[in-house]
């Protein structure tokens, strides 16, 4: 057992303070709709979190177990009718638990190797390279098993595409690769940047290598670790780009982590005002598409498709409308609404490699209703969902091709669109 209260900043007893209770949160929340306990729910949480800040409760494992459970899809957030800002609190709450060196999360041993290669591009590129070849040949360490069996059976290669001509009345835009996304889905990062073009955005590029954006640190209890990787971030923007420059990531977790930078650097006296302007800046890839001066065409091939959305860019960013309604835009194609579209699949970062278990129980209810519903393609708007999906449709031998939203939009795509008929054209 560890000694001494729970350690929290204003900014979590604040939020702890600002909860009443009400329990509007129990059903938004993945874990507590599988178990039905009230450890396993945000008010739950929140409760064990303030008797261990005022020393009610021992700061020990059973707190530990009950927090590492969490998904933080941040469903909670959105459900909440006084506007409680649970992620904060529970961070803090984890990185406590962090310095004292009790595990908050059961820390499996695929999770620290990850953690360390989302810092460095070109190692994580390798890995993935070398996971996939050796699980083609099924040999792989067994500590590492559960990363490689979320990687898709083959890389992504990127493809050449048709360079766009840059509209420079368009909307400056500055595309954020992300790690995940650059090493994975490569020619889907492709797909998003020549969309953004075709809409009219004016591409933007800050110089230097791009780094991690700090989302996995700040989720698993290491937040000065997330403060560097988010200054490291703003400083360049600050440096390279026009002022009113869109920030925009094609991973909702990422976007809604560059989001939060105001908040993360908020003591910091030198970056805390440009942390600030540029977190609102950030938009979710599908929120800029929708805002962009040129409309784009789709033309589908009469496929039924469904969308599993990011659970941050729905419930931390508030753009999580974007994606269905860009996929509307693709005629000819079905689009069928699951009744878990907008709700957590359990990817959430690292926590299928943590909470296997939970991890798959959620997922269960999604890939039930893809069954039921008969989709021919499963759009994700986030990669790790992505993983996570196509994981789940490969174990269950399911028929629904996962693919990422940019990669389907662009098959679709329209360069040309037809022209009306001619009934519809006005005279000349």
């Amino acid at each position: 057992m560890t000694h001494g209260a729970l350690a929290l900043a204003a900014d979590a007893i604040a939020q702890l303070d600002h909860c009443n209770k009400c329990g509007f949160c129990l059903p938004a929340c993945p874990t507590y709709v599988e178990t039905g306990l009230e450890v396993h729910s945000p008010r739950g949480r929140l409760s064990l979190i303030e008797a261990a800040w005022r020393g009610e409760l021992a700061v020990g494992q059973p707190l530990a177990d009950a927090l590492s459970l969490c998904v933080g899809c941040r469903a909670c957030e959105a459900a909440c009718p006084s506007g409680v800002q649970y992620s904060i609190a529970m961070q803090a709450a984890q990185a406590d638990l962090v310095r004292r060196r009790r595990r908050w999360v059961v820390s499996r041993a695929a999770v620290p190797p990850l953690l360390a290669l989302v810092r460095h591009r070109r190692a994580l590129k390798a890995a993935v390279r070398l996971g996939q070849a050796a699980k083609r040949i099924r040999l792989l360490p067994v500590p590492l098993a559960p990363l490689a069996a979320m990687l898709p059976p083959t890389a992504e290669v990127p493809s050449v595409l048709v360079p766009i001509p840059a509209d420079p009345a368009g909307p400056a835009v500055h595309f954020v690769d992300t790690c995940v996304m650059d090493a994975l889905f490569p020619t889907a990062n492709q797909h998003a940047r020549a969309l953004l073009s075709a809409g009219g955005a004016h591409l933007q590029a800050a110089h230097g290598p791009e780094g991690c954006c700090g989302a996995l640190e700040a989720h698993t209890g290491h937040p000065e670790k997330a403060r560097e990787m988010a200054r490291a971030h703003v400083v360049r923007w600050e440096r390279d780009l026009p002022p009113d420059t869109w920030i925009v990531a094609h991973a909702g977790g990422c976007a809604a982590m560059m989001a939060d930078y105001g908040r993360l650097l908020a003591d910091d006296p030198r970056w805390a005002g440009p942390a600030r302007r540029w977190a609102g800046q950030v938009r979710d890839w599908a929120a800029a598409c929708m805002a962009l001066p040129h409309a784009l065409a789709f033309r589908g091939t009469g496929a039924r498709v469904a969308l599993q959305n990011s659970c941050h860019a729905v419930n931390a960013l508030g753009q999580g409308a974007a994606p269905a309604e860009l996929l509307a835009r693709v005629a000819g194609d079905q689009l069928v609404t699951l009744p878990g579209q907008d709700r957590c699949c359990g990817a959430g970062g690292v926590y299928n490699l943590n909470q296997p278990a939970m991890a798959q129980q959620i997922l269960r209810r999604h890939l039930d209703e893809a069954a039921a519903a008969d989709v021919d393609v499963w759009v994700a708007t986030n990669p790790g969902c992505a993983l996570h999906l196509g994981q789940g449709v490969r174990a269950t031998a399911g028929r629904a091709a996962v693919v990422h939203l940019a990669t389907y939009l662009h098959e679709r795509w329209q360069a040309d669109p037809p022209a009306p008929p001619d009934s519809a054209r006005r005279p000349g």
